[in-house]
């Protein structure tokens, strides 16, 4: 039995959410340092799969990470980047709306 295209987007996508799980594991554990490498990773493969909107969401953690950020700093970005793994608008635009998102909470 072959596998469609959807399925092989469900596998990407939760390779991502576990990707950045394990990134929260890892900035509960030790903070800040070192963890933009989860960042930059998850930025990597949602590129490599045309997931711009990811893509983009993962810079900016990725970006908040190495300014030392942590807690309010950073969840919103972790936030948002779990809600765009699971949304069906991948685009530009979306990616775009996505980053103002969390601008708007860090700016509360």
């Amino acid at each position: 039995m072959s596998r469609s295209p959807s399925d092989g987007m469900m596998l990407v996508r939760g390779d991502l959410c576990d990707r950045l799980d394990a990134l929260e594991q890892a900035l509960a554990a030790r903070g800040s340092l070192g963890v933009g490498a989860h960042a930059d990773a998850i930025a990597a493969l949602a590129g490599d799969y045309g997931l711009q909107s990811v893509q983009r969401l993962a810079e900016g953690l990725s970006v908040a990470l190495g300014a030392g950020g942590r807690g309010a700093a950073v969840g919103p970005w972790i936030e948002r980047l779990r809600d765009s793994i699971g949304c069906e608008a991948l685009d530009e635009q979306a990616g775009t709306s996505w980053l103002a998102a969390v601008l708007v909470r860090l700016a509360g």
